[in-house]
């Protein structure tokens, strides 16, 4: 008892300095700032390096950002950098829908007739688990769940911050675990089977040779996920002092009225699209016909579908309870919902330019793949390898956040490599999802890292919430996808190798 207290004692202690470290940094616009300063001297010092990228056998070369046309370029493109942030319009779609949802009481209302009367013990765990699973709509995910999870605690009377952090280290921290198979797996395999066909040619990648693991991983992380946030991340946030919505679970008959006509919008809403969703035909499927093909109208137009979704039964529900009386009071409150992100647009415009710079001098790249060369050329085998191909895989996460972006040049080193040793390319690519997944909610480079920074400005405001708070708590559940290692042995489908089985760790934190 005394040795496990003691390392508690070191864990907060260890948690104290990162958040004192964090609460004397500057503000995270001035820091990124910083950064981009930072990437444009660092481009200049190591302008010419190059390294050969395996997927496609051209060099990666560092390019200088103070050469005459990169500073015209820098100049040039500026607002267009901002244009093509997508986390920036993304946000500010969904929040149209979202904003009103909350404004209008229809969040608060439909809390206390549901979340309210539930057990407080499952609230949590549900939570989590669509969380984790949202990624099946691919990034739509990372837009809603922070801002429900907010609404969630703010209704069981805790701290809304701590209900966005759960849900993006959720979302984040497991992305691409899932019940079912999602865009990821397609992205991946097209990745790892040419990288095995180096090796054996016969070799046909599976779409689903991951999901025993990610379906295993979906149960795992919302379990220690959910004790995690009970242990320490509603501790760290503390006491919310702003303004709680309603807590007490009686609804007025104003609210019921509102209640009745929101539910028949979003059945009215469901039908069409459903309706929408069943020829053969439709455009809301791809052009293989696959209703969540990556290609088709509902994966690509997921998101004004979800601002369509909150949106239209948030209206009728304003309307219904006298809040709006016409167009220009509904125009109003879009226009409050929108002008409460000034706080989230000012950090993504900062954001936009440091992302473009990192790319546009190609030293995140450089990195990545002398890294990558690093490790395949040292020598070790086995465990060692793993972790080391773990961390590898991690770190450079911090650096390029597009997954499909780091499998394209790690795939055709370390799948071959993996094969003459024995493990099948299924299991390589479950050790890349792992290590990608880890430093997902702590990256810079991650769009939507940005995108939390600029939300909580909007609990800041309220009751001085310092952003380190919210990302000390996001790093925790975050952390969680390490926790995919102790040595079972699974049957795995779709291994052409005949292997059969595989082996994955847990480590136990």
């Amino acid at each position: 008892m005394e040795q496990s207290k003691k390392k508690q004692d070191i864990f907060t202690r260890f948690l104290n300095g990162v958040e004192r470290v964090g609460n004397k940094m500057c503000d995270p616009v001035t820091l990124f700032v910083c950064i981009c300063l930072i990437i444009v001297v660092c481009s200049a010092i190591f302008n010419g390096a190059s390294v050969v990228n395996p997927a496609t056998g051209e060099d990666v070369t560092i390019t200088s950002l103070l050469t005459f046309e990169n500073i015209v370029w820098m100049l040039s493109s500026f607002t267009s950098n901002i244009a093509g942030f997508p986390t920036l319009i993304l946000g500010l779609v969904v929040v149209l829908g979202v904003g009103l949802f909350e404004s209008t009481g229809l969040a608060s209302a439909l809390m206390r007739v549901s979340v309210l009367r539930a057990p407080e013990k499952l609230i949590v765990p549900l939570l989590l688990l669509i969380s984790v699973n949202s990624n099946i709509a691919g990034d739509a995910g990372f837009l809603i769940m922070p801002m429900i999870g907010a609404l969630v605690f703010m209704s069981l009377g805790k701290n809304p911050v701590a209900g966005m952090a759960l849900c993006y280290a959720g979302v984040a921290g497991g992305f691409s675990a899932n019940f079912m198979v999602g865009s990821t797996d397609a992205l991946l395999i097209g990745y790892t089977g040419p990288a095995a066909q180096i090796i054996d040619p016969n070799y046909q990648g599976n779409i689903m040779c991951n999901w025993y693991f990610m379906a295993v991983s979906t149960v795992f992380l919302t379990i220690v996920g959910t004790l995690v946030n009970k242990l320490f991340v509603e501790g760290r946030v503390g006491v919310y002092h702003g303004e709680m919505v309603q807590n007490s679970a009686d609804v007025s008959d104003k609210e019921k009225k509102g209640l009745r006509a929101a539910g028949l919008a979003v059945l009215v809403l469901i039908v069409i699209l459903v309706a929408m969703c069943i020829p053969a035909n439709s455009p809301m499927r791809d052009e293989t016909g696959a209703l969540l093909g990556y290609g088709g109208g509902l994966i690509q137009g997921i998101v004004p579908i979800i601002m369509l979704v909150f949106f239209v039964p948030s209206a009728v529900y304003g309307f219904a309870i006298g809040l709006y009386k016409n167009d220009k009071d509904l125009v109003k409150g879009l226009v409050a919902a929108v002008s409460s992100m000034s706080g989230y647009v000012t950090f993504c415009i900062v954001a936009a330019q440091m992302i473009a710079y990192f790319n546009k001098s190609c030293i995140g790249t450089y990195i990545a793949i002398s890294g990558a060369g690093f490790l395949g050329n040292i020598g070790l085998t086995g465990i060692p390898l793993m972790i080391l191909f773990i961390l590898l895989c991690s770190l450079i996460n911090i650096l390029i956040a597009s997954a499909s972006a780091k499998w394209a040049f790690l795939a055709p080193v370390f799948v071959p490599m993996f094969m003459l040793l024995g493990y099948d390319p299924a299991f390589t690519q479950v050790l890349y999802r792992i290590g990608d997944s880890i430093t997902n909610p702590i990256t810079p480079m991650f769009a939507y890292f940005a995108m939390l920074v600029g939300l909580a400005e909007k609990y800041e405001e309220r009751q001085g919430v310092r952003k380190p708070d919210v990302l000390s708590a996001s790093l925790l559940p975050g952390v969680l996808r390490i926790l995919d290692c102790t040595y079972h042995y699974l049957d795995y489908p779709g291994n052409s190798s005949g292997a059969g089985s595989f082996c994955f760790c847990e480590v136990i934190l």
